[in-house]
């Protein structure tokens, strides 16, 4: 009698189990669905980069799977192949510097250092020729972000601070026919008005790029994580937070041929990295 009853308990107990961890199963799931369904982005690849681009702080992408990227503290573009997962090519262009991005305009790179010092590294792949440009303003300026405006056929640098008005972000111009700055500012971006007032933390831009099928702008902050995406006009369109378990420091920003969009992260607690994100439709 008492071996039936200890059996009896035994399945009972064994049953409780299987239910307790089903229903915890299928409870952490449903958690993670909802977060899922609660992001405006979705991860579509991921790689993990060599511990020399632990401070990425720029990407490019200039060739199907090619990406051209730049890093903190070297003058140096780094070209990783998203199939091989691997840098393949090191290219010098100067000493030690804060670099903090680069554009690609056919086979010539430019790279953007803090002060607005511009690298031009034409044939970059090939007997590459560094050409140096100093900005012609008349005051201390913290560079982020440098792309190239093809309809323009300008480069745009955008601030990381404000440097002349409060709450207030300033892109600047290169004109490549002439290969001077522009005197006059085509953008300015207001981080204390509008939509920016539903978001702790002043909005600090580490980038910019164009949507190359939309000619939209998109902008990250690099503090605290988010994505910001503007019209043609520079019309505030959208503003996306980012998970900072997936973006601890995204630094780098760019697109291929297709739209397909990949931002670059530096090193935290993880990897530096890179992802390709979809966006989810907005609401």
């Amino acid at each position: 009698m008492t071996r039936k009853i200890l059996g009896i308990v035994a399945i009972v107990l064994v049953l409780a189990g299987i239910v307790a961890f089903s229903f915890s199963n299928k409870f952490e799931k449903g958690i993670a669905s909802k977060a899922n369904a609660e992001r405006e982005y979705t991860i579509k690849n991921k790689w993990d980069l060599p511990e020399v681009l632990e401070e990425v702080s720029g990407i490019h992408y200039y060739a199907p799977n090619k990406l051209a990227s730049v890093q903190d503290e070297d003058g140096t573009i780094f070209i990783y192949d998203l199939d091989k997962k691997e840098i393949e090519k090191e290219i010098n262009f100067a000493g030690s510097g804060d670099y903090e991005a680069l554009t690609i305009k056919d086979q010539d790179a430019y790279v953007l250092r803090s002060d607005g010092v511009l690298f031009e590294i034409k044939n970059f792949l090939k007997n590459p020729k560094i050409i140096k440009y100093d900005p012609d303003i008349d005051h201390s300026v913290n560079f982020e972000g440098l792309c190239f405006a093809k309809e323009s056929g300008k480069l745009l640098m955008i601030t990381k601070e404000e440097d002349v008005e409060d709450g207030v972000k300033n892109v600047y111009s290169f004109d490549l026919t002439s290969k001077s700055f522009d005197k006059s500012v085509p953008f300015k971006l207001e981080t204390e008005k509008g939509i920016f007032k539903d978001y702790k933390g002043s909005f600090r831009p580490s980038e910019i790029e164009i949507n190359p099928k939309t000619g939209e702008y998109y902008v990250l902050d690099g503090k605290n994580p988010r994505l910001l995406i503007l019209n043609s006009s520079f019309k505030v369109l959208r503003l996306i937070s980012l998970d900072e378990d997936d973006f601890e420091q995204p630094e780098g920003i760019s697109f291929d041929d297709e739209g397909r969009l990949f931002i670059s992260n530096e090193a935290g607690k993880n990897d530096a990295n890179i992802l390709e994100i979809h966006l989810n439709p907005d609401k």
